[in-house]
């Protein structure tokens, strides 16, 4: 399959916003379709352009190394992702705790062929409220990609 053209990738309504997605979309259905794309932390689902993700959900684990600190995230879909974050960008009540349920945006990146997040805002302590409304909105993206596939519609509206 030809990668899309840049013109129409920016065009799409899907790149340029917060994509809320269940972790188990992004580690089985997105795909690269060409270096250039993965190059720019851009992936494709059912052929809409995807760059930055929104997630919500408990953090699992947290590994801290020199440069960088680490949290494994767990929305409950059957997946998990890792969260990367620059340890100067993290001050010390910015850190999660454990189990706590947070919402992570960022742009993802693959990272030894897994999925990866690098954080660019964290949001800690989600109220019940903000999940349900969360999963709402990711319930209705999940909806509208799946049964979309932008490859097979009009070149010009995609």
């Amino acid at each position: 399959m030809d990668p899309p053209r840049r013109r129409d990738v920016n065009k799409s309504p899907t790149y340029k916003s917060w994509m809320k997605l269940y972790i188990c979309d992004i580690t089985a259905s997105l795909v690269s379709l060409s270096p250039s794309f993965a190059s720019e932390s851009t992936f494709f689902f059912n052929g809409h352009p995807v760059r930055w993700i929104s997630i919500v959900g408990a953090v699992t684990s947290i590994e801290e190394h020199e440069k960088k600190i680490l949290f494994s995230i767990d929305d409950g879909s059957g997946q998990c992702i890792n969260a990367v974050a620059r340890r100067d960008n993290m001050a010390s009540k910015d850190m999660p705790r454990l189990h706590s349920t947070v919402k992570a945006r960022g742009e993802l990146e693959l990272y030894h062929d897994a999925w990866q997040l690098k954080l660019m805002s964290l949001e800690l302590e989600v109220p019940l409220e903000a999940q349900v409304k969360f999963w709402n909105e990711a319930n209705e993206n999940h909806a509208l990609l799946a049964k979309t596939d932008a490859r097979k519609r009009s070149k010009h509206t995609v």
